[in-house]
């Protein structure tokens, strides 16, 4: 794992894999372990970074609970850039790292040369609310034990903020992580154990929730981006809905969008060789 410091003095840290040009992996959650969440993916013929946030691998955690907002994360991009001197970034973002994507290419539209956008929301609005409900009855009539899982997964939101032990915590979260994958086989269940006992940031979650609900919109800065740019998302996914991501799709000139039909909200798990197969493509284009 490679380090270094920023301008206003905290560490950051990354590790790299493979080789050609460079696409910057942001994980999901916040929170969670980035390498853990990255272990499946490969990109022939290109270099992964994958990235630590702020609290997460060697990252210095912020000062307050408060540093986990959008801004944050996006200072974090742009001192990962100028650190690696490259004029321009390949983007890879999911969940909360797509979220970190979206954000940084509208703050620094000359900085991104390519976004790929996965399952990561831009605002948490009515419409996205409605939307969420709409994707909960499909995964409910699509999946066999849908709703066992959805009602085993909103049960264990409160039973982790109220967990007084981190074994508790752990517990719920990957209860909670049971709906990450729709049609989870052998290995998805190893991964997502895996993920679970990882190590996890449990303040995070909170401000990056306290945001989104708060009002936060990506969508109002993102006619501002000029890369070339791919949004994917799964019909089956109950975190973000894929109706939402069209609007991220409107909002960007040029932009496109992948639907992943049996897919939930971690693709790059799920349907590791089509996601490969997509993002290489696009990767490939320019």
């Amino acid at each position: 794992m490679q380090t270094f410091r920023t301008a206003d003095s905290r560490t950051l840290s990354y590790e790299t894999k493979g080789a050609g040009p460079l696409v910057v992996l942001l994980p999901g959650g916040p929170g969670l372990d980035p390498a853990t969440y990255f272990s499946a993916v490969e990109l022939p013929g290109f270099q992964r970074l994958i990235f630590n946030p702020r609290g997460t691998g060697k990252s210095d955690p912020p000062a307050t609970p408060e540093g986990y907002r959008i801004a944050g994360y996006v200072d974090d991009v742009e001192a990962l850039r100028t650190h690696l001197g490259h004029e321009q970034l390949s983007l890879y973002g999911s969940s909360h790292g797509a979220s970190t994507a979206l954000a940084y290419a509208s703050a620094y539209p000359e900085r991104v040369r390519s976004l790929i956008l996965a399952s990561g929301p831009a605002r948490m609005d009515a419409a996205f609310i409605q939307d969420l409900d709409k994707v909960h009855q499909h995964f409910k009539v699509s999946v066999s034990d849908g709703p066992q899982r959805l009602q085993g997964s909103e049960e264990a939101g409160p039973r982790m903020r109220s967990a007084t032990t981190e074994q508790d915590r752990r517990s719920a979260m990957r209860t909670m992580m049971d709906t990450y994958i729709a049609h989870p086989n052998a290995d998805d269940s190893v991964f997502l154990d895996r993920l679970a006992t990882a190590p996890l940031n449990f303040v995070a979650p909170g401000t990056m929730a306290a945001e989104m609900m708060g009002g936060l919109d990506l969508l109002s800065d993102a006619p501002k981006i000029t890369a070339r740019t791919l949004v994917i998302g799964g019909d089956l996914d109950v975190r973000v809905p894929v109706q939402h991501l069209q609007q991220i799709v409107q909002a960007i000139t040029g932009a496109r969008l992948v639907r992943f039909t049996e897919s939930g909200h971690l693709i790059h798990v799920e349907a590791l060789q089509q996601w490969k197969q997509v993002v290489s493509d696009f990767l490939q284009e320019y």
